[in-house]
């Protein structure tokens, strides 16, 4: 215990004082899973804890380990383009250049008696960005510059500090303060004065940060003699401090909180070697105005807003003008296969219908945020050199998907994006 000590609180520092990282998730706005390991099995980690990043995902899985610590990084390389149908017929796609990334994470678990343990993770939850080299929204307007590059960067750090506890012999619950950072700037959004309160224009204003808090609880319990887990998790709605420098920009003013998520799990021991685990999460983004507001409606009378009530709908307002997403539910199944004691094999399948729907304008605001993916195609591995460390490996593929639907800017929009990532991890346990 007193050789455990030392190292986990080492790296609970390095990962409290991490900066957030640019991100483009896939279920929406979050990442398919934490951690290398659970990437590897399509993010299925609620009922099939792998390493300490599970605890980011279901409290009570630190319960799992002893003492271990785990480092890793994906590098991110999310491929987009988008395109407007002008009002002459004509159409102009554009690749979004912000595609490559680097996400890193951390995570400790401590076993600290019989009943409790304590742990600690820092992950890229998620975010998302573009940026365009000609500026789609300017193409339909003689009068504005086509070449002013055009794009959002949103990013999110959560770090969460963990305690477990053994509340019967195969049954344990847990509960993580949930502590985010989130970072956004917009660039080239001349045309959307038109959607402002006071039609005046929205210039790039550079970085603004967001700090904010939840909390996240979970339960894990095994059953038919330890061959079946099932585990549960509930994270509350994240709620962040203002962006001030984008408050006539995002819903009630600047306010873009995180999205509550309710998550269960099973995984099921097949043999000795075969474990088979599945995750099923819903993504409540209708609790977050700034996401689920509807954008820019075509069947206005010639105006953007509902009834052309643009007191209402204006950006920044209340009900103001948003990404038009609707709730999501992700589907996880994966297979780790431990083939022998230096070695283990993983396989998944990641599936989420987008957030995005084909009507009344969703469209044209998503293609600064294309999050269009729906299936994932996950590898993954691990080797132990030793009986207290291990490195792992993950491959992701999302599927190109294409969305499309009437704009109030041009007559039509789409959007499309497929992903590769690939992931690295070391641990060291005992």
């Amino acid at each position: 215990m007193k050789h455990a000590v030392k190292p986990l609180l080492a790296a609970m520092l390095v990962a409290g004082t991490a900066t957030p990282t640019a991100s483009f998730a896939t279920n929406g706005m979050f990442m398919i899973g934490f951690g290398t390991k659970a990437r590897g099995v399509g993010g299925a980690a609620i009922a099939f804890p792998q390493d300490s990043l599970a605890g980011a995902v279901n409290p009570a899985a630190i319960r799992a380990f002893n003492t271990r610590i785990d480092v890793g990084a994906d590098y991110f390389r999310p491929m987009a383009n988008a395109s407007i149908v002008s009002h002459t017929g004509d159409i102009e796609w554009e690749p979004s250049r912000a595609n490559t990334f680097l996400i890193p994470n951390m995570g400790g678990a401590m076993r600290f008696n019989r009943k409790l343990s304590f742990g600690f993770s820092a992950v890229g939850a998620g975010g998302g960005g573009s940026r365009y080299n000609r500026n789609l929204y300017n193409l339909t307007d003689a009068g504005k510059d086509p070449n002013k590059t055009l794009g959002v960067n949103l990013m999110v750090m959560q770090m969460n500090p963990t305690i477990a506890f053994r509340a019967s012999k195969n049954h344990s619950i847990g509960a993580s303060l949930i502590m985010s950072v989130q970072t956004f700037r917009a660039f080239g959004l001349d045309q959307f004065a038109q959607f402002t309160k006071d039609q005046l224009p929205l210039p790039a204003r550079g970085n603004d940060w967001a700090y904010g808090a939840g909390v996240r609880i979970g339960w894990l319990g095994k059953f038919m003699k330890k061959k079946l887990t099932l585990g549960a998790s509930a994270s509350s709605k994240v709620y962040m401090t203002k962006f001030e420098k984008y408050k006539d920009l995002f819903a009630e003013q600047g306010n873009f909180d995180t999205p509550p998520i309710l998550g269960f799990g099973a995984a099921y021991k097949v043999n000795k070697k075969l474990t088979v685990a599945m995750d099923i999460t819903r993504i409540f983004y209708s609790q977050i105005p700034a996401v689920s507001n509807p954008g820019p409606v075509t069947t206005g009378g010639g105006s953007p807003f509902i009834n052309g009530d643009r007191d209402t709908y204006a950006l920044g307002n209340d009900k103001g003008l948003g990404f038009g997403w609707e709730n999501q539910t992700a589907y996880k199944l994966g297979i780790n296969y431990d083939y022998s004691k230096e070695w283990s094999f993983r396989a998944g399948w990641n599936y989420a219908k987008s957030p995005i729907p084909e009507k009344e304008g969703a469209v044209l605001f998503n293609i600064v945020a294309p999050a269009t993916t729906q299936h994932h195609l996950t590898l993954g591995a691990s080797y132990r050199p030793s009986n207290n460390s291990e490195v792992s490996f993950s491959y992701v593929h999302a599927f190109k998907f294409k969305q499309k639907g009437p704009t109030y800017i041009g007559t039509q929009g789409e959007i499309e994006m497929y992903q590769n990532s690939v992931g690295a991890s070391y641990a060291y346990y005992f």
